[in-house]
């Protein structure tokens, strides 16, 4: 949730300050770029008095004149002009030294915000709840990971640019002070009248920009992230001109804000460089008009200030164009602060391990309800038993993939309890009873990797092929594998399109089994699947009751007439338990269940019940 009491600066200050080396180079070497520069004014003012006959030169000058005078005294040369002109070059030297380091130590502060920032958010989401996807959209968060944290990194490419015009104008200003007051108003009045100039352009025209733009970018996000997750569809249901047009809506308004953004932060400069060489001109006449007789005095300073004016101007360009640039990113800092800060983790984790498995999952008066909507899970009692199958049954919606989630902690209950051998489940550590449970889901997530790779699901694959290999062969998937020319190091392809639906399931119980769990959850596996596929997966799961405790959710109810015990849900509550015999036997509501799935399956010619059994 966003604290409207945090200031701009405070979220700028939350980045930098991450970084304190960094920040203390920057500006000690933007401090020494910036002397040299005012420096380099000062010498070369003596450059040019020294040019002229004596007695020309006037009384112009203060302390800062003459601690420069000082200054080329000690060079061992004894013509004076020569020797301002060596320490100009020295000089200068220093000057473009640091300055130069500035910009590349600004750069590598820039790379190391940029990558901690981005690493934040993204372990960030992945430690995120489950229910925490479910109220974001994908491509607003791939945009927040891949794309924001870019802005962070400006930070550092845009301030010590701007911390070095910044003294640089200061050390400057103080120079011309020095060398003719009065000359040094204009310049003043027109870096004033700039100021408020790129104030107002930054605080009331940039800013907005770039929330608008944030809008735009997690849009063309989401767009280009569900045409590619639903392309099989789209190109099937021939809907490609929807995907198109509203992408490119997207895109229109990103650059339409864009091009008003370049627009507006280009025109301060525009004008800046008239102004500074209208001043100049004007400048110019006014000594040539009303002091005929002192023009040649006043050379220096008038070389002096054009240089000045060369110097002075881009500056002030810079700086207010790097103030625009640096308010039209400030959208996106806020954002990746916000992201950096909101909670992400309604499940606490619990501090007790669970260190063994001996009697079985209860669930106490256990109901569970998702945001906005009425319970899906009402008050359920019952237990999943060490070493028994216990199947869960229903019409769609009545709750059956929830009971699986609120056992895997992906959820947790609003009321009741669930207790693993009598102890609470949130007061538990959650990795140490995931490690005891192997989950299979219809939608299976198989990713661009190698088989092997898939299985291990970022375990050592190299060191532990033998028991890779024992996982394929107990979920039937040896086979298939080792018709692959390239077997185990076969590449699947994204989400695993280059295998069958089958293939996947199987790779998928693979890797369930080569955690060595045990406890398996199987919710809804074979669903989705040809008759051959749900065969050989069905021989699977029941090779795998023998010795493990199963959690099967069907739909297909013939593949669970050999479960333990079979839980009956309608509308989120269990309304019959037992076996499949006890539960014919009632001829109530699973009865009922059975027998129509029987009817259709017989009259689309495929006996279900007759492969399963």
């Amino acid at each position: 949730m966003k604290n409207n009491s945090i200031t701009k600066f405070q979220i700028i200050w939350y980045f930098i300050r991450q970084h304190p080396v960094y920040v203390l180079g920057i500006i000690l070497l933007a401090f020494l770029a910036s002397v040299f520069d005012g420096l380099n004014l000062a010498i070369l003012f003596t450059v040019l008095s020294e040019m002229l006959p004596s007695g020309m030169t006037g009384t112009v000058g203060g302390s800062f004149i003459k601690f420069t005078e000082g200054l080329i005294g000690i060079v061992p040369i004894q013509d004076k002009m020569v020797a301002s002109a060596v320490l100009l070059i020295l000089s200068v030297v220093l000057k473009g030294v640091f300055a130069y380091w500035n910009v590349i130590y600004g750069m590598f502060a820039a790379y190391h915000i940029w990558a901690d920032t981005q690493k934040g958010i993204f372990n960030k989401y992945i430690s995120a709840d489950y229910q925490f996807f479910l109220d974001h959209k994908q491509g607003e968060l791939i945009y927040r990971i891949i794309s924001a944290p870019s802005s962070a990194g400006a930070i550092f490419d845009y301030i010590p640019r701007m911390l070095t015009e910044i003294v640089r104008l200061a050390v400057v200003g103080l120079v011309l002070l020095n060398i003719h007051m009065y000359a040094s108003i204009g310049i003043i009045v027109i870096g004033g009248l700039y100021y408020y100039l790129t104030k107002y352009i930054a605080t009331n025209i940039s800013y907005n920009l770039g929330k608008g733009r944030i809008y735009a970018g997690e849009r063309m996000n989401v767009l280009a992230n569900e045409s590619v997750s639903g392309i099989r569809q789209i190109k099937v249901y021939n809907s490609q001109n929807r995907w198109v047009t509203e992408f490119v809506k997207a895109m229109k308004q990103y650059f339409n804000l864009a091009r008003r953004d370049v627009i507006w932060k280009n025109l301060p400069k525009v004008l800046l460089e008239s102004l500074s060489v209208i001043l100049l001109a004007v400048l110019l006449i006014v000594v040539k008009l009303l002091l005929p007789t002192s023009y040649m005095s006043l050379l220096p300073i008038l070389g002096v200030f054009a240089y000045a004016f060369q110097k002075v101007t881009p500056s002030m360009a810079i700086l207010g164009n790097f103030r625009i640039q640096f308010m039209g990113i400030l959208p996106t800092l806020e954002l990746l602060y916000y992201v950096l800060h909101e909670d992400s983790n309604k499940i606490k984790d619990g501090e007790k391990e669970i260190k063994s498995f001996s009697e079985g999952i209860r669930f106490e008066n256990v109901s569970f309800s998702y945001p906005g909507r009425d319970r899906v899970i009402n008050k359920i009692n019952s237990i999943f038993k060490k070493g028994e199958t216990t199947a869960i049954v229903g019409s769609s919606g009545a709750g059956k993939s929830t009971i699986a989630d609120l056992i895997v902690r992906v959820f947790v209950p609003q009321d009741g309890k669930i207790l693993i051998d009598g102890i609470e489940l949130n007061i538990s550590r959650i990795s140490s009873w995931l490690k005891k449970i192997g989950f299979v889901t219809q939608d299976t997530f198989i990713f661009n990797a190698t088989i092997a790779e898939n299985i291990t699901f970022g375990g050592d694959t190299a060191e532990k092929m033998d028991e890779v290999v024992e996982a394929a062969k107990v979920a039937h998937a040896h086979e298939f594998i080792s018709e692959f020319p390239d077997g185990y190091n076969t590449v699947v392809g994204d989400r695993g399109m280059k295998i069958s639906g089958g293939q996947r399931q199987r790779i998928a119980i693979a890797r369930a089994i080569y955690r060595k769990p045990e406890i398996l959850i199987f919710d809804e596996a074979t669903s989705a699947l040809d008759n051959v596929s749900e065969k050989i997966i069905q021989q699977t799961i029941n090779a795998l009751s023998k010795d493990h405790t199963l959690i099967v959710i069907a739909h297909r109810l013939s593949t669970i007439i050999n479960a333990d015990k079979i839980i009956v849900l309608d509308k989120g509550k269990v309304i019959e338990s037992g076996n499949h015999e006890e539960l014919m036997e009632k001829g109530r509501h699973y009865w009922s269940l059975y027998n129509t799935q029987i009817k259709n399956t017989e009259k689309e010619g495929v006996g279900y019940a007759k492969e399963a059994a």
